[in-house]
């Protein structure tokens, strides 16, 4: 969802309609509510690809869940019991929003930690000396230097599968690289540079054939689009808060329950044990063996709240105007001479 400043035709191109769902939900966002950036220029925003302003909604859970402070599922007083219901209450919207179950969401710092948690745990635990790792090309870094660490921690070895001359995923390419030494690929759902989206199904029946497992990297694609986690096929998906109109320091690893129950923990303390004893511990079910620690209560509360606010405009209706939007920037940007245009035409599927 990319809030603008107000419309513009040019050419035989039809305007965007009326009352478009940016005029909608603009008041939503108070920092969009201003007339200007600076003295004379309008307020544009469009950086929601680095992180998104956060709505009215997200503000207020917020602040409510800071002014009845407590820690979770620790305490049997009212505090603590409205802390923790809060906090497993936006578990339920992140899985609602993907499709998926809520003891499949773990919360993390972000999607850079998820991505961490992967390669350390299970990463750890399956990877062997020449086994294989892949990933793209168009890759963030957060999901390149985890696997990086993880291949030189285990002896395994990190391929790349490059693109296209449309800027798109060289599915070619990739078939050559994969083989029953690849035991997992790693990419992203909706490239932040190309504006592509990889067809993730075929990725994953590829991988699949093979016996590989897949990462999914959906910080650009959750906010965005309609997902569930059961037609995408993966085994791993990560998503960052603040790119979803939810606060910094809070992301989700989703990954399928059989795979998480397999993985060992990765970080140590209170709250992911079920029993500790002198000589050794036994650990807390999935996903309380992830979240070592006092979690992220409110950043968690605030992210529950965003998915919230996303479901309540539709994600059909938000992936559907972004679409019209990424038309009509292709088309005008394109008219400009000695301007080049990466990644493919949105009328070929971007």
């Amino acid at each position: 969802l990319v809030v603008v400043g107000r419309r513009a035709s040019r050419g035989k191109r039809k305007a965007l309609p009326d009352r478009s769902l940016a005029e909608c939900v603009r008041g939503d966002f108070q920092g969009l509510c201003q007339a200007e950036a600076h003295k004379g220029i309008p307020l544009v925003y469009l950086d929601t690809a680095a992180t998104a302003q956060k709505p009215k909604a997200v503000l207020e859970a917020l602040m409510d869940s800071y002014a009845h402070a407590a820690n979770v599922h620790r305490g049997n007083y009212a505090f603590a019991e409205r802390a923790t219901a809060a906090f497993e209450s936006a578990r339920s919207s992140v899985a609602k929003l993907i499709g998926a179950a809520s003891d499949e969401i773990v919360f993390t710092s972000g999607a850079t930690d998820a991505i961490n948690l992967v390669a350390e745990s299970w990463g750890s635990a399956n990877l062997s000396p020449g086994d294989e790792v892949v990933v793209t090309i168009m890759e963030h870094h957060s999901n390149i230097v985890p696997w990086q660490f993880a291949c030189k921690r285990t002896g395994a070895i990190l391929k790349y599968v490059g693109l296209t001359s449309e800027g798109t995923l060289d599915l070619q390419e990739l078939s050559s690289i994969l083989s029953p030494k690849t035991k997992l690929v790693s990419l992203t759902h909706v490239s932040n540079v190309l504006g592509c989206r990889t067809p993730v199904k075929e990725v994953a029946d590829a991988a699949h054939a093979v016996g590989a497992k897949v990462l999914l990297d959906a910080c650009q694609s959750v906010p965005h689009l309609k997902l569930d986690v059961t037609q995408l096929d993966v085994d791993f998906l990560v998503a960052s808060g603040h790119k979803m109109y939810g606060p910094t320091g809070i992301g989700f690893l989703w990954a399928r329950h059989d795979v998480l129950k397999a993985m060992p923990p990765w970080k140590g303390g209170g709250e992911m044990i079920e029993e500790v004893t002198m000589e050794a511990s036994t650990f807390a079910a999935v996903p309380a063996r992830f979240e070592a620690g006092t979690p992220p209560i409110t950043q968690a509360v605030g992210l529950g709240a965003a998915c919230e606010y996303l479901m309540k405009l539709g994600m059909d209706t938000v992936e559907a105007y972004e679409e019209e939007l990424a038309r009509y920037l292709y088309d005008q940007i394109s008219k400009i001479e000695d301007v080049e245009v990466y990644g493919p035409d949105p009328s070929r599927g971007r």
